[in-house]
């Protein structure tokens, strides 16, 4: 498996996007390239910055468990924000 698709697996909201569209597309994730992955981490890490985005509710604090899905939210973001400066 490719570095990438590691690095991409281990993120909670990252892998959900890719499993989504690997289904839509008929693909499996480690059909798309480095670029196509990149370009994903990217629209990922905006619904985080995303006001009334579930995501960035959860980076803010809003939600229900609050603490907990901050913490979750800040870690999903420093994961997608490394993934993008390894493999941009």
């Amino acid at each position: 498996m490719r570095a990438i698709i590691k690095a991409a697996v281990n993120i909670d909201e990252l892998y959900a996007t890719l499993e989504g569209i690997s289904a839509d597309d008929s693909k499996e994730i480690e059909d798309y390239t480095d670029a196509e992955i990149v370009h994903e981490a990217e629209y990922v890490l905006s619904t985080f910055h995303e006001a009334g985005h579930i995501n960035g509710d959860a980076l803010s604090g809003d939600l229900q468990d609050g603490p907990y899905d901050q913490k979750w939210a800040r870690g999903e973001v420093r994961k997608l924000k490394a993934l993008i400066k390894k493999y941009n």
